[in-house]
Parts: structure tokens; C-alpha cells; sequence
């Protein structure tokens, strides 16, 4: 077992304060260095749009201004934290009015991004096709389950959308599934659960262990590419492990700390094939956020130096 020495956890800060956008250093600050709410708040609220939601290349992988329900999900997931806090009151309220504004009532949920994304630099996968729909799309709980999670959070400020029956009709396209394609599907799905507790059935947590071992990759040559690794999964020690071996949870923690200490920063595995100028921007934004959660995940599982 292998931890995180302080020399590369200083080089690892250092890449992040020097390279990451104003979010990440704020968020870095608040966990490892006494920041504050307020700076985080400020910094994720640059990204909000007058409709209540979230845009401006929150979400690296595409550069659209306007908000999007997958943007506005990658908000939540900052939001959710601070929730209590006044500042964060006010996003998270504006927010559902957006989401309440962009649901699509024969989805019974959202797509994950305009069409206009188009016309913005952006990785191939957000392109909108003919019919509207990104591939992603084709995945529905992506982000929809996530999304209607937060509704259940903030269900004070929910107006016109019926939230139980939503949660129901969610988990029950969970229980459905035959064939699992998505990673990020399941991502969302487990994130829905944390909020909804009470829906984390025997059944429900049978098909989720399917699920992450239909999808989970166990081995090291594998983690060097974009694959769904253990700790996709596993987000504390105490979590379900979804049948997973402790032994490939440890490595998965060995291999972080290495290419740490290697590489002084985590960066995505994965490339753009157009926009190669603005793809050279994201991938540093990229980078920020892969160090920064690299360092909260080796935290969390007691892996960095004392």
C-alpha cells in the first residue's frame, strides 16, 4: 500500500493553483487549506446563466455559453455540498427553474445538451445529430436520474414536476435494464441512490452490482485509457463494493498515488478530434479536475502522507 508523499502532493497543489480554472483552486483551498464557502460559491457561479442555469464550459468537454441540463447537473454536484449556505440557496433555486423549464415531458426527463452546442467547440460525442439527440442520449438516465436526485434534495423549491413519481419511473428504468452500455449511466444511477436512500432495495442494489460488473475494468493496462475504473464506483471505504475485490480497490489507489508522483498531476485519457486549439485549453481545465479529485479520493481512503 502506497501513500502519497508530501513533495508530490505540494507539486500536485501547485499544478492546480497555477493551471486550474478559479473553480478548482477555490475548491482545492476550501478542502486542503482552510477556504471558504463564499469562494467556492463565487467561483461556480460565474458559470450560471440569467435562466437559472448552468453553462460556459462547466462541463470542459463542449464551450457552450447556454445553459444545459448536463452542465447544470456538473453544478449540483458542487452545490449538493454547500446547500445550507445562503448564496448556494439562491443558485440551487434559480437552477430548478431551469430544470423545471428544460424537462421534457415524453422523456420524462432531459436531453443532455441544445443544439447549439454545434455551434460551439466541443468533443465529438456532444455533437447534436440529425434527430436532436447526442449519443449520450441514447442512454436516458444520463443525466436524467442524477437531475431528478436533486429535484428530491430540493424539493421545496420544485413547483410543477411530480418528484416521487419521478424517483419511481427512474429507478424502475434501472431495474429494466438488460444490458448495460454506459458507465456513466450507472454513475448517475449510484448518485440518484446516495440521495434517495429509501430506494436502495435488495433488487436495486443486486442490479446495481450487475451493472458495475458488467462495466468495471480490474486491470492496470487498463486504467491507462478511458475506462471505468474501481474507484468510478467506490467512493469510500465504507461504500458498496459491488463485488469488486479490496485487493483491486487498493491497487486502483496504488496507481493513483504513482502516476501522482510520476507526473506531478492527473491528466484525461481521452482526446478531442476537432478544435484542436481550444481541446489544448480544456485538457489544462481537465487536468485541474482530475488532480483536485485524484487528491480527494487518496484523502478519503487515508492514502496521503501524514
Amino acid at each position: 500500500m502506497k501513500n502519497l508523499s508530501n513533495e508530490a502532493f505540494q507539486q500536485a497543489r501547485s499544478y492546480i493553483m497555477s493551471n486550474g480554472r478559479p473553480l478548482e483552486q477555490a475548491l482545492f483551498t476550501y478542502e486542503f487549506a482552510d477556504g471558504s464557502a463564499e469562494e467556492v460559491l463565487q467561483a461556480l457561479k460565474q458559470f450560471q446563466n440569467e435562466d437559472g442555469g448552468f453553462g460556459n464550459g462547466l462541463e470542459a468537454d463542449f464551450r457552450l455559453p447556454h445553459s444545459s441540463p448536463m452542465a447544470t447537473s456538473v453544478a449540483f454536484q458542487h452545490l449538493i455540498r454547500f446547500a445550507d449556505h445562503p448564496m448556494a440557496m439562491e443558485m440551487i433555486e434559480k437552477a430548478i427553474r431551469y430544470l423545471e423549464y428544460a424537462f421534457i415531458e415524453q422523456r420524462q426527463g432531459w436531453l443532455a445538451v441544445p443544439e447549439q452546442v454545434n455551434d460551439y467547440p466541443h468533443a465529438f460525442w456532444w455533437t447534436v445529430r440529425e434527430n436532436g439527440m447526442t449519443w449520450i442520449d441514447a442512454n436516458w438516465g444520463n443525466p436524467s436520474a442524477e437531475l431528478i436526485g436533486y429535484l428530491h434534495i430540493f424539493e421545496e423549491y420544485v413547483q410543477v414536476l411530480p418528484v416521487p413519481k419521478l424517483v419511481d419511473q427512474a429507478v424502475q428504468h434501472l431495474l429494466e435494464m438488460e444490458n448495460f452500455e454506459s458507465e456513466h449511466e450507472i454513475y448517475c444511477y449510484l448518485r440518484l441512490l446516495a440521495m434517495v436512500p429509501s430506494q436502495r432495495t435488495e433488487k436495486v442494489e443486486n442490479q446495481l452490482t450487475s451493472a458495475v460488473q458488467s462495466l468495471v475494468k480490474l486491470d492496470r493496462e487498463n486504467w491507462q485509457k478511458y475506462t471505468p475504473f474501481p474507484l468510478k464506483f467506490i467512493a469510500t471505504p465504507e461504500a458498496n463494493h459491488f463485488g469488486i475485490p479490496s485487493f483491486k480497490v487498493e491497487d486502483n489507489l496504488d496507481f493513483f498515488v504513482e502516476k501522482l508522483e510520476e507526473n506531478g498531476h492527473s491528466a484525461p485519457t481521452w482526446e478531442w478530434t476537432e478544435y484542436i486549439d481550444t481541446w489544448e485549453v480544456a485538457k489544462k481545465e481537465w487536468s485541474g479536475i482530475l488532480t483536485l479529485g485524484a487528491l480527494i479520493s487518496l484523502r478519503t481512503f487515508d492514502r496521503l502522507q501524514a
